[in-house]
């Protein structure tokens, strides 16, 4: 079998020969029947009429009908954008990390999982209300995927917890400071009882086969720790 374009543009490209020429062939074929069948046509200019008139036709209804569908499939490829943006911060969702986080295992990259969480929260929230506590979410994702080494996965996990899934040989510790200095300059005012914006973290490194759903855990398990020890500092999982 003929290989098929997987290309929208190329299925575009394709299609509209394909329209064109059997618009005109067909054109052609009936003008010659009807040549053999009445007799009474002037066979040359029958034929070129036969062959102009589907070539001024076609391509425009051609056109129209590859506008509609590019502007289709530019429509889903927008939703399938949305469907793996988190809204707020612009980061991936936790369904798009969970795909490429697994590819990356599945191909056996060293990586380490960060696991981040806004500490006090709720109280920014109760406090200053959700438009603050919105922009405080923003400024953490700008910050994280900001400080995220190359090659990085960031993504908002869910409500004010981040994911980052960075190259093996990341300094964890060194990468949680730069953080922590940036999160600090939050773009509005302190919540009565916090002095500036902190974040704890649970860091766990893949192991040689590990899923992510284990990764995922051991990390959870650390950020615990941190949260409990204190919270604003980081906690290596075991």
């Amino acid at each position: 079998m003929p290989d098929v374009p997987n290309s929208p543009a190329k299925r575009l490209i394709v299609g509209g020969v394909l329209v064109v020429g059997v618009s005109v062939a067909a054109s052609m074929l009936f003008t010659h029947l009807s040549f053999v069948e009445f007799g009474d046509l002037k066979y040359e200019g029958a034929m070129w009429a036969a062959a102009i008139v589907p070539l001024l036709v076609a391509p425009t209804a051609y056109g129209w009908v590859a506008l509609l569908s590019w502007r289709l499939h530019k429509a889903n490829a927008a939703l399938d954008t949305l469907a793996r943006r988190d809204a707020l911060t612009g980061l991936h969702n936790r369904r798009a990390f969970v795909e490429a986080a697994r590819a990356r295992l599945a191909a056996g990259a060293r990586v380490l999982l960060l696991i981040a969480d806004i500490d006090h929260f709720k109280r920014i929230n109760d406090s200053m209300g959700h438009a603050a506590g919105d922009l405080a979410l923003v400024h953490a994702a700008g910050v994280l995927a900001k400080a995220a080494p190359a090659g990085s996965i960031v993504a908002r996990i869910g409500g004010e917890e981040f994911a980052l899934l960075v190259p093996a040989a990341t300094d964890p510790a060194a990468l949680v400071e730069r953080i922590a200095a940036e999160l600090a300059h939050m773009p509005v005012l302190a919540a009565p009882g916090l002095k500036r914006m902190t974040c704890s973290f649970g860091v766990a490194a893949a192991q040689s086969g590990e899923g992510l759903d284990s990764l995922l855990s051991r990390a959870d398990a650390a950020l615990y720790a941190a949260k409990d020890g204190g919270r604003d500092r980081m906690a290596l999982a075991s």
